[in-house]
This record gives C-alpha cells, structure tokens and sequence, in this order.
C-alpha cells in the first residue's frame, strides 16, 4: 500500500477506478484541474509516493527533486520513448522511482476519427467538399507518417476500404509490407499520395515548406499526433491554398497554431478523440493493473 496517491490532474480514470484506487493508499487526493506552473506541481504532489499524471502532465527533473517521496509515477497516457516524454524519464531511472504508462487505451478512437473525417470530406457530407465530384476512398492514394499502433491500424481500414496506402517510417515494417502496405522515402511518398495521416511521436517535426511543395496542392493531410509535426509558418503558406485541407483535433494544437483553427479549409474537432467511454474503461483497467503488478513486486 502506498501512503500517499496523488492525481496531479485530470487522468483517464472512471469513478469506479477512482473508488478502487482509494484501497491502494492510505490518503488520496484527485485534482481535478490542469497545474500552471512547477511550484503548482511541486504543491499538489507534496510528501506523496505514487502520483498519477496525463499526456498534458510536465514532471520535470525540478520537481522530481522537491518531491523526496516519489517513489511510482502512473502516466495514463501512452510512451513514445524517453525523448518525447513530458515526464523526465532520464531523472525518474537515475533516482530510482519507477513509472508505468498505457497502451493502446484510446487507439479505436483516433482510428474512427481519421476515417471519418476523410470520408466526410471526399463525398462531400457535410458543409465542406475536397472535390466538384463526390468520391469514394477506392484507388484513393493515401500515405501513413510514422506506422506504430495507430499508424498501422489507420493503414489497414484506409486499405480495407480499397485505398492504395504507402507509409514512411523511422524503422521499416516487414510484416505491414507483406500485407501490401507499401514502404516510400518521405520524398517520394509525398509527391505519390494525395491524403497523409500523420501518426508520430510527440513533436517529430517532418513536415517543412520544402516537403510541403514536395507534397502539392489539391492534397489532404489528418494530423493527430501530439503537439507540433510541422513548421507552423509554411503550414500556414500551403493552408493559403483553399484546395488543401488539414484535419485535426484537440491534442495536436497548441497556441502559436490556433488561429489557423479559422481557416475554412481546416476542419478542427475541439476534443480529445481516443478519450470514449470505452477508452477510459481501458485505460482504467490498465492503470488499476499496473500498480498492482508494482506493489506485489515491491511487497517487504
């Protein structure tokens, strides 16, 4: 049992899991707003030894240091990697705190929401239009940026659905290319493809004016990668062209972006897209199950 369990701001958590999470400490405390600043964090955390932090939570190595007692960091939210992470994982391993994350809690939504929005756009059913012609995703070329979990899962419903899907990645996926995704340079990918999916790590910046002209007008791009995959200045040059259209939603925009939200040509969803009602029950059972693998291995 822990002594303290913090949650330093709102995290994908049911009010069953909240319940149930109470058995695992002797004090808990939820909070039920985002922090503003590291004294902010450093307050709410206090003398507590398992906090529970979002894909939004900053824990810094300030505030590892005035925070003595931690000794378990609950990121409900998924882990691209120690470079991407808004928790400092550097600091977390070398003062011996251990930490766990999610994953694939909110993947069927993210899913849902590129291919809608596509098809909404192609046949025209809502206010907006791609083409004069209404179309379907047949023989549609479509490009996957970055091919993890999402990436590859968006790949294979755009290509069950009759596109010619091709993706770029850091790494190639043999298995996905066995299965007719078909691997490009990033180059050469964009000047095949007329919609990209962009599915990276948080802040993977590949999307410049020089790949942007490479890329063309008339094209689609759905960005739901976290925070910036694009320089914002020639993201707003090509968006000058009322044939290019750019789908997003909450997580991917952050201030410096938000007066594109405006443009006619961008289609913004002002929510967080993988957070359903059966993205929370996942991300609760998995969270619940994490710190209980921790305290059983950490038994005296």
């Amino acid at each position: 049992m822990f002594n303290k369990i913090v949650i330093v701001e709102p995290v994908l958590l049911t009010k069953e899991g909240v319940e149930e999470l109470k058995k695992y400490c002797k004090e808990f405390i939820y909070y039920d707003t985002d922090t503003v600043n590291d004294e902010d964090t450093i307050s709410r955390i206090g003398d507590a030894d398992c906090i529970l932090v979002s894909y939004k939570t900053v824990i810094n190595s300030n505030i590892i240091n005035n925070c003595k007692n931690l000794k378990y960091i609950a990121m409900c939210c998924s882990f691209y990697g120690k470079q991407y992470s808004k928790v400092d994982i550097y600091t977390v391993e070398e003062k011996g705190i251990s930490f766990s994350h999610l994953k694939g809690h909110g993947d069927n939504g993210v899913v849902e929401f590129t291919i809608s929005q596509v098809i909404n756009l192609i046949h025209g059913f809502g206010n907006k239009a791609w083409k004069d012609e209404q179309l379907d995703l047949t023989d549609i070329k479509v490009g996957i940026l970055g091919l993890g979990d999402i990436g590859s899962r968006i790949a294979k419903t755009f290509q069950l659905l009759g596109s010619d899907v091709y993706y770029y990645s850091r790494t190639r996926k043999e298995n996905e290319e066995k299965n007719g995704i078909k691997y490009l340079e990033l180059k050469e990918l964009l000047s095949t493809v007329d919609i990209i999916s962009i599915n990276l790590n948080r802040n993977v910046c590949l999307i410049g004016e020089e790949n942007l002209d490479i890329y063309g007008d008339g094209k689609i791009i759905v960005n739901t990668s976290i925070g910036y995959c694009y320089e914002i200045e020639s993201l707003k040059k090509w968006l000058q062209n009322k044939n290019n259209y750019y789908i997003c939603d909450k997580p991917t925009v952050n201030d410096d972006i938000k007066e594109i939200l405006n443009y006619e040509n961008v289609i913004y969803t002002d929510m967080i897209t993988g957070d359903t009602k059966q993205c929370y029950k996942r991300a609760t059972k998995q969270i619940i199950s994490n710190i209980e693998n921790y305290l059983n291995e950490n038994k005296k």
